[in-house]
């Protein structure tokens, strides 16, 4: 029986081994894949800026190569078509732009906010809101005394009614 535990314990004890033999494996790998990684990352970053360059050279007319050019033009094609979608998104929510620097003013706005100049399309905007304020002001100061002059009438009629009975009565009296 001894001997049996002996063996057992061999075998746990290089099983043990084993694991930390693998674990301490598995960890190197991990360590290695991080650094794969980090210079991958590092090689994106550094092909994405060389596209701008590229594409920045093809704006300024240099000659890029016929596969750079075709996709720099796809590119120009997708900004266009950006700026034309940003340009439809400013009309839907009532956006302009701002005769002086030319970015995009939000509606209600009195002044660009990126340069200052103010902007007579938010002050036009502005003062069509007010005179409609005004208007529905009016409108209902209109019709609340309407409303009002209804009900003194009524009022009266009824006062009118109650003395005509109340004489009525005097005089049956």
């Amino acid at each position: 029986m001894k001997a049996f535990f002996e063996d057992l314990g061999k075998r746990l004890g290089e099983t043990a081994e084993t694991v930390t033999t693998k674990a301490g494996e598995a960890m190197e790998i991990q360590k290695l894949k991080s650094q794969i990684r980090t210079l991958e990352r590092g090689n994106d970053t550094d092909l994405i800026d060389l596209g701008h360059i590229i594409y920045q050279r093809f704006l300024d007319g240099e000659d890029v190569g016929e596969e750079a050019s075709g996709l720099c033009e796809a590119i120009q094609s997708r900004k266009e078509s950006i700026a034309e979608y940003e340009q439809k998104i400013s009309d839907v929510k009532g956006d302009f732009q701002c005769g002086e620097c030319g970015k995009t003013v939000a509606k209600g706005m009195a002044y660009c906010p990126y340069c200052g100049t103010k902007a007579p399309e938010a002050e036009e905007a502005a003062k069509a809101d007010a005179a409609e304020v005004v208007e529905d002001a009016a409108e209902k100061s209109a019709d609340f005394a309407e409303d009002v002059a209804e009900t003194v009438a009524e009022h009266v009629e009824e006062a009118a009614e109650a003395v005509k009975e109340k004489v009525e009565e005097a005089v049956e009296e």
